[in-house]
């Protein structure tokens, strides 16, 4: 199968390049015809100070600007002639108003915002209009505002069709499933958080993984969620799609919290501004928490994780600010493993038990991220640069006795890391072709160095290295996207990104005895990746979307100069005569796979996607999507065992279906329901399922937001069963779970709880197709292993906000 990323490099990037120089030309255009600015305020009617975070929407251009800490805004570039300004912000009354705007002048106004309460109506009313339907940032920051949200776990899971599962003692990160995925610890999925990427490359345990665990969920204030490879400002890993999260510039209340529950849960929560000094045009806070629990094994846990976050934000003058955050956090848990479905029907344990209790691990993450934003006449520029560093062990034993009957099989990973990286953005609004649009620009870089090992370490003592290996991986890239508005009913949206990775390795144990394939030296990849929106907006409660684009992910370093190593000492081998089976046994002696060498290390996502959001009524909101996603094949590295293996082409293809219902001003209802196949498209029938691939999610609920002080929430959640390997001779079983949360606030104290799995259903949260041996079998069995899903159980808070 042919594909742009095989392409010779230069013609790669000759291509971006000259899409670059296209929208750098475009806005010499401008002048064909008459611009102006708006500027302006936005205050609270009752209080009269200026309100930070209102949208603000030219409706007719679709384009807009947010206000800064004072309620000043700025839109420039726009055509002379009469517009429409909606400012939205939840919590407060939506207000439109007409304004003129001359050629060379900057018009002003100032708008006085009424409170009310958080109405679903009003966001169905108001929703965003995004390039895809998944999409609308107004949709997720209700949900963020209505949803209980105590773990980074369940910010992921405000993402449509995302489900996640834990499987080593609440500190490993977790396994994700989105659009017929099960993207393991995150790569088909790219997670960010204020620019700083929260997948590692490479990694000890897996590819891609993605720990969000640092990230404090009262702190966030927006989620963008991008599903399918549309979106240019996602990269590496965003295949199935990417969720980008953004902190709070400034607390709307400084927080104490602290929370109990069964299985000796234990959570204290502070968030807290710091006083500086009035007119100076900046703010800082911090927050913090702690979480222990020992779970509900019969083997306690002994969780505990520590979350540390501090960030500045500061307006330099009228267009310049500077945000800087700095975070910490450091975990250590006990786990009970995945257990054999056979153990537990034989009597040997119960679900809670444990067959090795000494797995577990322990994980920390320090980040450093500094930004700079500008915004004057009809351009923006975003600056962010940011520096990491990361360590992770993990104690696993998956296996049991199959390899070693006398210690057993316990594997010791480690990951010890720096990284850091830039992004640069530039924006101009501007007129081509008498059309209003909106070039940006962009590129940075990712560079990460680390060490990463493998031990056979029974009982946690270290016996024998398996894999120890320096790694230095880096990701350039640049790229460029052009939004066209021809009319008031038809968006479009072009763009281009192209990546550029060198792949350099240290194998410490080169050369030494070894089953395992090891190899040294570098390799260079590149990939240009184009996407294309349309959006039609037939009536102003319609959006229908066309999408088409294509994203990768890396595989493994290790695993590339792998490929590298295989491909030189084919070559060499053919000059020196041998045969192709001469060839094939030489490189089967050192432990690697002639295929390698014809396996590209990008493979390549290719989507297609034809959706709507329809808001029928100001209380109704409902969106549908029928999508097809393409992956080429490529060699994994198993991180478990230190060795690849060829993944075929697959071909996954769906249906989602999202919607909200205000039944009143205080009550919501809403339903996400996913549905989607994905085969090996090489493989026959009865050979040919993905492993693992959800074919049914779904989650939904109630949500009361009462005047009284009143808040509860009713949500289920559903994934059907699936195959847990190619023929589907095993079973992952589904589940539907149902939970419940309350609150109750008396002035500034606020009581809650929250009962987890009302129904006290048995359910297993992940689950896997493991050969394993137990110690008194003569002989390995293949069947389904899985951790048990939490009983039903209740968490009590009470919260001080001030």
């Amino acid at each position: 199968m042919y594909s742009i990323s095989h392409l010779p490099l230069k013609p790669q990037f000759v291509l971006l390049a000259a899409l670059t120089l296209l929208l750098v030309g475009i806005p010499g255009s401008t002048a064909a015809q008459d611009r102006g600015n708006i500027l302006g305020s936005v205050q609270d009617a009752n209080t009269g100070v200026g309100l930070a975070g209102v949208t603000v929407i030219v409706e007719n251009l679709g384009v807009g600007d947010l206000t800064d800490a004072e309620g000043e805004f700025s839109i420039r570039g726009i055509p002379a002639g009469e517009h429409t300004l909606a400012f939205q912000m939840l919590g407060y009354r939506t207000v439109r108003q007409q304004i003129a705007v001359r050629s060379g002048e900057s018009a002003t106004v100032t708008v006085e915002l009424q409170t009310e309460v958080i109405n679903l109506g009003e966001v169905l009313a108001e929703a965003d209009r995004p390039y895809s339907t998944a999409s609308s940032a107004q949709i997720r920051t209700f949900d963020i505002l209505t949803r209980p949200t105590r773990t980074s776990q369940d910010l992921l899971t405000l993402v449509p069709g995302l489900v996640t599962a834990q499987h080593a003692g609440g500190g490993k990160a977790e396994q994700i499933f989105l659009r017929g995925f099960d993207a393991d610890h995150g790569t088909d999925v790219a997670v960010s958080v204020d620019g700083v990427p929260v997948n590692m490359v490479s990694h000890g345990h897996g590819q891609g993984y993605a720990d969000l665990h640092f990230l404090l969920p009262d702190v966030v204030e927006k989620i963008d969620v991008s599903k399918g490879p549309y979106d240019v400002r996602f990269g590496n890993l965003s295949t199935a799609g990417g969720v980008a999260f953004t902190t709070k510039d400034h607390l709307d209340n400084n927080l104490l919290r602290v929370e109990a529950g069964q299985f000796n849960t234990r959570s204290v929560t502070a968030l807290y501004s710091l006083p500086v000094t009035a007119g100076s045009h900046q703010g800082v806070y911090v927050a913090g928490q702690f979480n222990s629990t020992d779970g509900p094994v019969e083997s306690p846990q002994g969780f505990q994780r520590l979350n540390i976050f501090g960030k500045l934000h500061s307006h330099l003058n009228d267009t310049d600010e500077i945000t800087m955050s700095i975070s910490g956090f450091s975990s250590a848990w006990n786990a009970s493993g995945q257990i054999p479905a056979r153990a537990v029907a034989s009597g040997a344990i119960d679900r809670f038990g444990s067959l090795d209790d000494l797995e577990g691990g322990t994980t920390g993450r320090q980040d450093l991220n500094i930004s700079y934003h500008n915004a004057h006449d009809n351009k923006t520029v975003d600056l962010v640069g940011y520096a990491s560093r990361y360590s992770f062990k993990l104690f696993s034993n998956f296996t049991y006795f199959l390899d070693d009957p006398v210690n057993g099989d316990m594997i010791e990973q480690t990951d010890d890391r720096s990284l850091f990286g830039m992004e640069g953005r530039f924006s101009q609004n501007h007129v081509a072709f008498g059309l209003f649009g909106k070039a940006t620009l962009g590129g940075g870089f990712r560079s990460d160095d680390a060490n990463v090992t493998l031990w056979k370490s029974p009982e946690r003592v270290r016996k024998a290295q398996l894999v120890n290996a320096d790694v230095f991986e880096r990701n350039l890239y640049m790229f460029a996207q052009e939004e066209l508005i021809p009319t008031s009913f038809l968006r479009l949206q072009l763009a281009i990104r192209g990546d550029y990775f060198t792949f350099n390795v240290d194998d410490k144990l080169e050369g030494l005895p070894s089953d395992l394939p090891h190899a040294s030296g570098y390799a260079h990849h590149g990939i240009v990746s184009p996407k294309a929106n349309v959006v039609l907006s037939p009536l102003p409660t319609l959006d229908v979307f066309a999408n088409f684009g294509t994203s990768f992910h890396s595989n493994d370093a290790r695993a590339v100069v792998q490929g590298r190593r295989v491909s030189d000492l084919y070559k060499v081998y053919l000059r020196q005569g041998l045969t192709s089976d001469a060839i094939f046994d030489s490189l089967s002696s050192r432990s690697f796979d002639a295929a390698q060498r014809n396996i590209g290390t990008l493979p390549r996502a290719i989507g297609e996607e034809l959706g709507l959001r329809f808001s029928p009524g100001s209380h109704v909101n409902f969106a549908a999507a029928v999508w097809i996603l393409d992956l080429e094949n490529e060699f994994v590295y198993v991180g478990d065992g230190g060795f690849t293996e060829l993944s075929g082409q697959t071909r996954r293809y769906g249906i989602d279906i999202e919607g909200r219902f205000a039944v009143n001003s205080w009550l919501t209802a809403d339903s996400d329901i996913n549905v989607s196949k994905g085969r090996f498209v090489d493989e026959p029938p009865g050979a040919d399922e993905i492993p693992l691939a959800p074919r049914l999610t779904s989650t939904g609920g109630l949500t009361a937001l009462h005047p009284s002080g009143l808040r509860a929430s009713l949500r289920y959640r559903h994934i059907g069963a699936r195959p847990a390997n190619e023929t589907g001779s095993v079973t992952a079983e589904g589940y539907t779970l149902i939970n419940f949360f309350a609150s109750y606030d008396l002035g500034s104290v606020r009581i809650s709880a929250a009962l987890e799995n009302v129904l006290d259903t048995e359910w297993n949260e992940a689950q896997f197709d493991t050969e394993s041996r137990l110690h008194d079998e003569t002989a390995p069995v293949s069947e389904l292993h899985f951790t048990p899903g939490n009983p039903r159980n209740i968490r009590i808070g009470l919260s001080y906000v001030f």
